[in-house]
């Protein structure tokens, strides 16, 4: 027992000083970038936690969502409606988006989480959609197909990269605890997980409610934000670029989802940038085909990805400073293996 509680007050200290480290780096990137450059890393973030939730429950338990996006709504509305219908502060709406997407969760995920495969996805695609239509016919609380303008600005740079330092803390020692455990042997084999003794429907239940959560998280940050929400930003096409991000990133990595949310969306402003680039020189057509045609370089990446890494970039893995480590050492291992000079001395 003291064993454990050394072990959680040193994870608690851990926590403090990562949060403390990331505020502060955020805070310092806020004040002397652009807005440009903030608003883009801010992005990468929500999309972070947004991948990190669908991770969960894809690449750890193996139960394949694709009505992430309506979760994602769930929690973005409720935040937004709490704040502005009935004024609460911005920590306690931010909350219970979260909760109230993971309540969907569960009242999704019981009774349909006996299903496996195709079934499963299509029963929460289904939801999805039916999230999207009461969104869209609950005019005087949601603003239907017009949307909800004047939701207050609370997401920036450190709010956004907090939650990402939190939900990459909570998960990584979720996977390593016991429930952790199980989440992977339900993905492995379900049939020998319950063998053993294993409640495979509790534990997907589980997975499904914390991975709700996590996307109402970002759909609250996504929606503090943009200062807007409407049905049409949480279409089926967002549960998509979740999905491409972990897929890229690695199934079973939580490190590989930042990875992946980093690269998903980079492309598109890196094209963007450089159509605006080449359009100063006059060359109005190539601009216009690297405005519209990045999504073929998009879908040639994961092409390439599947046919290189089908495991995506990380492969399973995750980035650790102990890799880091090990990675810089057989570089200068290979340095001095093939003779390059060490230092400016030796040239």
């Amino acid at each position: 027992m003291d064993g454990f509680r050394v072990k959680f007050i040193r994870g608690l200290g851990v926590l403090g000083l990562s949060a403390s480290v990331a505020w502060v780096l955020a805070s310092a990137i806020r004040a002397r970038l652009p807005n440009y450059i903030t608003g883009l890393l801010t992005v990468v973030a929500i999309n972070s936690v947004t991948a990190l939730g669908w991770n969960l429950v894809s690449g750890f338990t193996g139960q394949f969502n694709l009505g992430h996006a309506g979760f994602m709504a769930a929690g973005g509305y409720t935040s937004a409606i709490l704040m502005i219908r009935l004024k609460w502060p911005f920590p306690v709406s931010f909350i219970c988006g979260a909760a109230f997407a993971g309540f969907l969760g569960f009242l999704v995920g019981f009774p349909s989480l006996r299903l496996v495969g195709d079934y499963l996805a299509i029963v929460t695609l289904g939801f999805q959609y039916i999230i999207l239509a009461v969104l869209n016919n609950t005019t005087p609380l949601t603003g239907g197909g017009l949307g909800l303008a004047g939701v207050p600005f609370r997401t920036h740079l450190p709010t956004a990269t907090l939650t990402v330092v939190v939900t990459l803390w909570l998960l990584s020692n979720l996977v390593r605890s016991k429930q952790g455990r199980c989440f992977v042997a339900v993905k492995e084999d379900e049939i020998a997980a319950q063998s053993v003794g294993i409640n495979t429907t509790y534990y997907k239940v589980l997975a499904f409610i914390i991975s709700s959560m996590l996307a109402g998280l970002a759909g609250s940050l996504l929606g503090h934000f943009m200062m807007y929400l409407h049905p049409d930003i949480f279409n089926y096409l967002k549960t998509i670029e979740s999905v491409s991000m972990v897929i890229l990133g690695g199934l079973g990595s939580l490190t590989g989802s930042i990875v992946g949310a980093l690269c998903i969306t980079l492309v598109p402003e890196v094209f963007r940038n450089l159509a605006t680039f080449v359009a100063g020189f006059g060359l109005m057509r190539a601009s216009d085909f690297l405005r519209r045609g990045w999504m073929v370089f998009y879908a040639l990446l994961f092409v390439v990805m599947m046919l290189a890494r089908p495991r995506g970039l990380m492969g399973g893995r995750e980035l650790t400073w102990e890799g880091v480590r090990s990675f810089a050492a057989r570089l200068v291992t290979l340095r001095g293996v093939r003779g390059w000079p060490s230092s400016k001395s030796e040239t």
